[in-house]
């Protein structure tokens, strides 16, 4: 048997064959989980938590999904290696929509915040060196550190609020292949690395499943043009920048903000890269490219 944890409960699976009513109780199981997981959420933050309602239901939308797929998947007798501490995919820039990072922000802990500042000011010290996405991912993975909402226990703290990212990284290896740097492997390893992949089931040449990465970068353009719809721009990218961003700044408390306004605060801040942030819809950019 082996233990998968998904949130607060854990749930052992078999690595061979499944039988149907063991992955129908672990989808029910799940489903159970994020209908409590959303009532507490109401219930603890109250009338804030209708500001995010359509989030929620984002999220609950994408759940719903993933915990069918997954109990078809394991059901067929394979396994999702996913599972509490182990952090693995943690350690990538983690990227997100402004809708979503706007309520992380508004349920963080003073403990939370400060973590947060840590992360912030490590990536500013080492943004001008950072010339391109290949050396800003690199960094992000092998120096930076883990995301600074890992709790000391390498679990997700916000977990009922993660953005859609990361509810859609299911992984089919192992936790040790989340922190591989492909473009150091050696040729032979790598080649039987791909080999070993499912492509019908992955996003390839990762080893994450495609279908829940498809259905999160659905869900997150849908935030992202009824953020532009109601503001004239949308926003997204480096996931815990944009918390820190509205917790120093409160943009979504300007109704009237427009795009250049923005790249003002950005540039500002020193964060107006484009390896960092995407304004869409606006005709304009982090760093004038």
């Amino acid at each position: 048997m082996q233990a998968l944890n998904v949130g607060e409960e854990q749930c052992f699976i078999k690595s061979g064959p499944r039988e149907p009513t063991e992955a129908l109780h672990f989808s029910l199981a799940s489903k159970a989980k994020n209908t409590y997981i959303t009532k507490c959420f109401h219930q603890k933050y109250g009338k804030l938590s209708h500001r995010w309602e359509s989030i929620l239901k984002q999220h609950a939308q994408f759940d719903i999904f993933a915990s069918a797929w997954l109990a078809s998947y394991l059901e067929s007798g394979k396994t999702i290696y996913c599972r509490e501490g182990c952090a693995g995919c943690c350690n990538l820039a983690v990227h997100g929509t402004w809708p979503e990072a706007v309520a992380v922000a508004g349920i963080l802990s003073a403990q939370q915040a400060t973590y947060l500042t840590g992360y912030i000011n490590r990536l500013n010290k080492a943004l001008p060196e950072l010339t391109d996405l290949k050396s800003y991912l690199r960094y992000h993975r092998q120096t930076l550190g883990p995301c600074p909402f890992l709790n000391e226990r390498g679990a997700c703290s916000i977990y009922p609020m993660r953005p859609l990212s990361c509810r859609a990284l299911l992984s089919t290896r192992p936790s040790a292949w989340c922190t591989v740097d492909f473009s150091e492997l050696d040729p032979w390893d790598k080649q039987a690395y791909e080999s070993s992949l499912d492509r019908q089931v992955v996003a390839w040449p990762s080893h994450y499943v495609a279908a829940t990465q498809d259905l999160g970068r659905e869900l997150e353009e849908t935030l992202l043009v009824k953020m532009q719809q109601k503001k004239g721009w949308s926003l997204s990218g480096n996931f815990p920048l944009m918390v820190w961003l509205e917790l120093n700044c409160q943009l979504s408390e300007r109704d009237n903000m427009d795009s250049k306004e923005l790249c003002e605060v950005l540039a500002a801040r020193a964060i107006d890269s484009s390896l960092l942030l995407t304004i869409s819809g606006s005709g304009q950019s982090p760093g004038g490219y």
